[in-house]
């Protein structure tokens, strides 16, 4: 091994290869992040070092020496083998597989989404692309690698993983919620339901032995996150999925309105197809999917609901 002390300082040397270069110590210095009087001091040193000028007297183009090209060139050419060396052994990081995900938009609004950091976190190395589907959008038309859907509908060669079937529960802002203790007292107040979700309202107001004709009023919006959305903002009461809009309840901005009364509501289901070059991946997410609704504890009961909205 060559005694260090044989060989010009590395920075120096550094300097010489990029100011011959670029013929100009200011763009040097641009690129190397200095002043421009730390580079003439580097090529002062070196200078000193070799014994021999680097550059021509006029500094206006420097112009380099015999002796400071052949120099530079030798630099230049060793930084290119030291790269080479690196780009060698250099440990490359994998590859993140990305997943194409579609579901449901109330549910990948309220619960998908914000489940998604802890997918980072769980070791899996899947990086998932999620994009929501309306309920009158036809899925199949749109690439996947892995859907989410609330029905049946799907072809029979899919691969399914069910993920949790939720329940239905009255929901609203806790400055309407408190005032409701018994269900007639629901009928001072405007109840909000989606139109892509029809009949979600009218099997809870039957289970809660009410109809939609004694309430103050009833107000429809386009899609299931609007009137949940609507519900926050004290516009009236809603019946949604109360796991997936487990993250209002957890934080308080929405409150179940008499807990003990629930309806059965959509099951969730991660489908792909195992022959795609994808299977794999998605097969993975969907296991992840299951552990963390298992890990949620989704409400399965009135009891468990009625102590979540204590």
């Amino acid at each position: 091994m060559p005694d260090r002390r044989s060989i010009p300082p590395l920075k120096a040397l550094a300097t010489l290869e990029c100011v011959v270069r670029h013929s100009s110590v200011s763009r040097a210095a641009e690129e190397l992040c200095v002043t421009h009087g730390a580079v003439s001091k580097q090529l002062t040193t070196l200078a000193a070092w070799i014994g021999h000028p680097l550059f021509a007297d006029n500094r206006r183009r420097m112009v380099p020496t015999p002796v400071g090209r052949k120099l530079a060139n030798g630099v230049a050419t060793g930084m290119r083998a030291i790269h080479q060396v690196l780009d060698e052994v250099r440990e490359r990081a994998p590859e993140v597989p990305h997943l194409r995900v579609i579901a449901p938009a109330t549910l990948t609004i309220y619960w998908l989404v914000p489940r998604l950091p802890s997918l980072r976190r769980s070791g899996l190395n899947l990086k998932a692309q999620v994009r929501h589907t309306h309920t009158d959008e036809t899925w199949q038309d749109q690439p996947f690698d892995l859907v989410i859907r609330a029905d049946h509908d799907v072809p029979p060669d899919y691969e399914s993983s069910p993920m949790f079937r939720d329940l239905l529960g009255l929901v609203a802002a806790p400055e309407i919620a408190r005032s409701i203790r018994a269900p007639a007292d629901l009928l001072q107040f405007t109840l909000l339901e989606s139109e892509t979700r029809p009949g979600e309202l009218d099997a809870w107001l039957s289970a809660a032995g009410l109809a939609r004709t004694q309430a103050a009023g009833v107000e429809a919006f386009e899609h299931n996150y609007i009137s949940i959305e609507a519900a926050v903002a004290g516009l009236g009461a809603v019946v949604a999925p109360l796991a997936v809009v487990g993250g209002h309840l957890d934080r308080g901005s929405l409150v179940t309105i008499l807990p003990e009364i629930v309806v059965p509501g959509p099951e969730f289901t991660a489908l792909h197809d195992p022959r795609s070059n994808s299977a794999k991946h998605a097969r993975a997410f969907a296991n992840w999917l299951q552990h963390v609704a298992l890990e949620d504890q989704v409400p399965a009961t009135a009891a468990t609901l009625a102590a979540r909205s204590a």
